[in-house]
């Protein structure tokens, strides 16, 4: 999804668009374009770099006004928030090193909405090897 998009669903949802959730929004889309899984203080620090005055209540309600209208999902692990795309697909978190992988397995997806489970987040924890 493009950031015109997105500010084009908060429009129609209501919303201001404001100078500071145009850049939470670039920046969120921009990583996860590169498949990245940006933690809440990763995003922080990066608006921080451009907006040195915003604060983190405002970045933190940014981030949840995207979650609650269905534009990222997150998940948690070791008390971190990552944020992630909607497409379908499984985290791999690796416990071993705080690394995700994502694996894009239509197999899964499919089994789970043969079973009437419409998958919003797949999260699994492992072991990876190499890590």
């Amino acid at each position: 999804m493009e950031s015109t998009q997105v500010v084009q669903v908060l429009r129609d949802r209501g919303y201001r668009v404001t100078p500071q959730r145009i850049e939470v929004i670039n920046i969120v889309l921009e990583k996860l374009a590169k498949r990245e899984h940006p933690t809440f203080n990763d995003i922080l620090n990066e608006v921080k770099q451009k907006m040195p005055s915003i604060s983190a209540s405002t970045v933190y309600s940014i981030l949840r006004l995207l979650e609650d209208s269905g534009l990222v999902v997150s998940f948690e692990h070791n008390g971190r928030t990552y944020y992630d795309s909607v497409s379908p697909h499984i985290n791999v978190v690796c416990v071993n090193s705080d690394k995700v992988i994502d694996i894009v397995d239509d197999s899964i997806v499919n089994l789970l909405r043969e079973r009437g489970v419409q998958p919003l987040a797949i999260t699994v924890k492992a072991l990876c090897a190499g890590q």
